[in-house]
């Protein structure tokens, strides 16, 4: 009976080892599918990065170093039982070369006197974010692209732990998209936010910038980054038919993705009260949104209410996001101005645990974006207003 018993074991642990070898590809593939369908509403390859396959610009292509170090993060999240920050936006510069509709930056900085972050308070500041956790790092501004030594800036950031993404509204883009992509940067969103030029001009008040954006966005799939486009669009534009425009031609362009920001009630938008709350043309925006994420020759799509909304992440300012002010001072978001410190005057792990563990931080908020509650701000009483325009 011992004898039967231990053969019994035997075969047991040879069909769990023939298990794994015919089926664990299957698996992996069918894992990887739900991971991405849950965070990006989407599981299609948008482009291969040096031979890695790219799902969206904001996350690590898959199999990479950084894309390894995303995932133990996670257990190591788990097992600390506590919020580690995994998306970092720095803006590299208070300055820009356009006068958008909806900046949310220009209108609101409440001392010029304040000085830029060096370069070597920059390569601190950056080791410190790595050390923390975080694999994807936002490059804004400002108009980044302004910033002379923004190839040092990006060779601050260890490619081993982190991807380097640059927001830009493109006009200097085709000039300087050879030497960045050179530095290690990943990708690059452009904005556009409509696909007829005089309109996109108008609402960025710079003319001329849409074709600069679309020479651009050229010269940047030429020298091999993931390219996105990023939008502001709101009810009217969408009812228009501009999303989808917009859409078609990121489609004619070959572009890889399309992120999509539901105008937010700050900044030059600060008194919108339409803007405020969870509005129904969103969800239809996100529902609409499906036949082009299921259709291979359209690029991914990437809607900002989904991804803050109680079907994929939630709003997750402050718990695994945070935003750094050219001067060094800490905010929740690009969009959730808080002050809780500044980098000049404390390490950055203690603003961060100050400010994950501050009420109304450290878990993703499951209701949506922060800044569309109205009476975000107003219990807020230091506030940081230096936010890029997307």
């Amino acid at each position: 009976m011992l004898k039967l018993s231990n053969m019994n074991s035997l075969l047991k642990k040879l069909r769990v080892r023939w298990a794994m070898g015919t089926k664990t590809l299957s698996y992996s593939d069918e894992f990887l599918k739900r991971v991405y369908s849950i965070y990006l509403n989407h599981n299609k390859v948008i482009h291969f990065k040096n031979g890695y396959p790219v799902y969206s610009l904001s996350t690590p292509p898959l199999f990479s170093k950084p894309s390894a170090n995303f995932f133990a993060r996670i257990l190591y999240r788990v097992l600390q039982n506590k919020p580690m920050p995994n998306l970092l936006s720095f803006a590299v510069n208070d300055v820009c070369n356009a006068n958008c509709q909806h900046c949310s930056f220009f209108e609101s900085v409440d001392d010029k006197t304040k000085k830029v972050l060096s370069l070597a308070e920059i390569k601190k500041m950056m080791k410190d974010a790595q050390d923390l956790g975080v694999s994807v790092v936002n490059l804004v501004g400002g108009e980044p692209l302004m910033r002379p030594d923004l190839c040092e800036v990006i060779k601050t950031i260890n490619k081993d732990l982190s991807i380097a993404i640059l927001f830009t509204n493109g006009w200097l883009l085709a000039d300087r998209a050879k030497e960045i992509s050179n530095a290690g940067l990943d990708g690059v969103y452009i904005s556009l936010d409509s696909a007829t030029p005089e309109i996109h001009d108008k609402k960025r008040g710079t003319e001329g910038l849409f074709a600069k954006a679309l020479e651009g966005i050229a010269v940047a799939k030429k020298v091999g980054l993931t390219v996105g486009i990023s939008c502001c669009v709101d009810e009217n534009d969408y009812k228009k038919g501009e999303l989808d425009r917009i859409i078609e031609l990121a489609k004619t362009k070959g572009v890889h993705e399309v992120l999509v920001f539901d105008a937010l009630p700050v900044g030059r938008y600060g008194n919108r009260e339409d803007l405020l709350g969870h509005k129904k043309w969103v969800d239809e925006m996100i529902d609409h949104i499906k036949k082009y994420n299921t259709d291979d020759s359209y690029p991914g799509i990437i809607i900002y209410a989904y991804s803050t909304s109680h079907v994929a992440v939630g709003c997750s300012c402050g718990s695994n996001y945070l935003y750094i002010t050219p001067y060094g001072e800490i905010c929740p978001c690009d969009f959730y101005h808080r002050r809780f410190g500044s980098i000049r005057e404390e390490p950055l792990y203690k603003i961060w645990e100050k400010m994950s563990s501050s009420e109304g931080f450290g878990s993703s908020k499951w209701g949506g974006c922060r800044v569309k509650e109205a009476n975000t701000t107003e219990n807020d009483s230091d506030l940081c207003n230096n936010c890029p325009s997307k």
